[in-house]
């Protein structure tokens, strides 16, 4: 659902300025111009990277300017023809996912161009992201990752400008998404000789773009999320988390890993869909608050100080998450050269063995999809998830009867307790005379009311 979820364009009011009463200006009419062009303008994206969490952004930005939804193409989802198709033009070296920011913009002019023409590319440089971590030093994202557009833009001009050749406006604007009123500033740089932008509509569309990842995040996701959850936890069973980076989420990245599971009856949920409603989250971090542990269930600080990278940083706190949840397990997926995974695999994975909550983990993935080997993977992992649901079921079933036992018992002493009162009782009514109490003097004397504090007056 993720996958999918995150490119929908939702239906964004228009908040675009009314075209200009007056036309009289040279300025004027080019503004006009370029206002009433926007409804015909076609942008493409790359289905890549950072987009997987953080497309709504732009998609609510450019829909409230007045571009049709079905204006706004995303590039196919990676395929091994995507990639060997478009990986000709060159190569970038890093992980696999990086890779891919030249497969799917000549995806996108050699398909979707092809198809039908695209004005322009837009392939930003996201420097930093959204953070609902409570006190992490930045929101960073990985520069490699933040850089990639960059890589993508030589491999297409470096011979020859494609995009001119094309007539296509490639754009890899810089963005700070994590501050609104940088990202303001740079989209109105990036958009006004595009669009004819005035700064009061764009700071409206930035709004809108904000106002579209919250929808998305939190009763989208985070609702259905919890409603898979809730259901789990009525039926005793057994969700899978994916532990991992946003373009994980893409089928062409974890080679269809998360489509095995839910086959075979686990659904799976991704970090960014978690639930952080406050009944949760307390019920499962609060004893950790209250002790002092933690200065808030959204904070790592426990656990990673290094807190500067934000997908980091929500991997991390995930796996407290998973570790805390009876019904949860982990699954955690990393790309081959992943630096900034590799500091944190044994974080991760000490953080839920330490629960005793099962942790699985597909590393070093990269291009090769070796088909058969995870099938076999995923088919043990899914018999031993099935001995561990059934050992959950028989020990909350043994629980649930000794605690059945303690409360009868509780009940029969209270019972008995209160018999041999009322039969004292009885005997004081036969014999004319209350039972007879034995208390020493010293115990009398110990009784007696403290003297009052304040000073006594004559006559009180």
């Amino acid at each position: 659902m993720s996958a999918k979820a995150v490119f929908r364009v939702q239906d964004s009011p228009n908040l675009a300025d009314p075209p200009p009463k007056f036309q009289f200006t040279a300025a004027q009419k080019r503004r006009a111009a370029l206002m009433k062009k926007r409804s015909e303008t076609r942008i493409g994206m790359p289905r890549v990277l950072n987009m997987y969490s953080q497309a709504p952004v732009f998609t609510g930005y450019f829909a409230s300017l007045g571009i049709p939804a079905e204006n706004l193409i995303f590039s196919e989802y990676t395929s091994e023809d995507l990639y060997k198709e478009g990986a000709k033009r060159g190569a970038i070296d890093p992980c696999f996912p990086s890779k891919l920011g030249i497969p799917h913009v000549h995806n996108l002019l050699f398909k979707a161009h092809a198809k039908k023409p695209l004005d322009i590319i837009f392939f930003p440089m996201i420097d930093c992201l959204t953070s609902e971590i409570y006190g992490s030093q930045a929101s960073r994202s990985c520069p490699t990752v933040a850089a990639t557009p960059a890589a993508v833009k030589a491999a297409f001009v470096k011979e020859g400008d494609l995009f001119k050749e094309k007539g296509v406006l490639f754009l890899d604007t810089f963005v700070n998404i994590s501050k609104p009123d940088l990202l303001e500033r740079q989209m109105f740089e990036a958009f006004q000789e595009v669009f004819g932008l005035s700064p009061e509509e764009n700071h409206r569309a930035v709004e809108e773009g904000y106002r579209a990842l919250d929808y998305y995040n939190n009763a989208l996701m985070r609702g259905a999320a919890r409603e898979a959850l809730e259901q789990l936890e009525r039926e005793d069973r057994l969700g899978v988390v994916l532990l991992g980076r946003p373009y994980h989420n893409d089928p062409g990245v974890n080679h269809e890993i998360m489509e095995e599971f839910q086959k075979i009856g686990y659904p799976v949920f991704t970090e960014d869909c978690l639930p952080i409603d406050d009944d949760i989250i307390w019920r499962l971090f609060g004893d950790e608050v209250r002790s002092g542990e933690i200065p808030h269930p959204m904070s790592i600080a426990d656990v990673w100080k290094n807190s500067y990278s934000e997908n980091t940083s929500r991997k991390v706190w995930a796996a407290k998450y998973v570790a805390r949840h009876p019904n949860l397990v982990a699954l955690e997926l990393s790309s081959f050269k992943c630096g900034h995974d590799a500091p944190i695999y044994t974080v991760v994975e000490e953080i839920v063995e330490h629960s005793g909550t099962p942790y699985f983990c597909f590393k070093d993935i990269d291009e090769n999809k070796p088909t058969g080997s995870i099938r076999i993977r995923v088919e043990t992992i899914g018999y031993f998830l099935k001995r561990y649901r059934e050992d959950i079921v028989r020990n909350r079933r043994t629980a649930g009867a000794i605690e059945d036992q303690l409360r009868e018992f509780e009940a029969r002493l209270r019972r008995e307790a209160l018999r041999d009162k009322l039969d004292a009782l009885s005997n004081a009514f036969e014999t004319g005379a209350m039972p007879r109490i034995h208390v020493t003097l010293d115990a009398l004397a110990a009784s007696k009311p403290a003297e009052p504090e304040y000073e006594t007056v004559s006559g009180d």
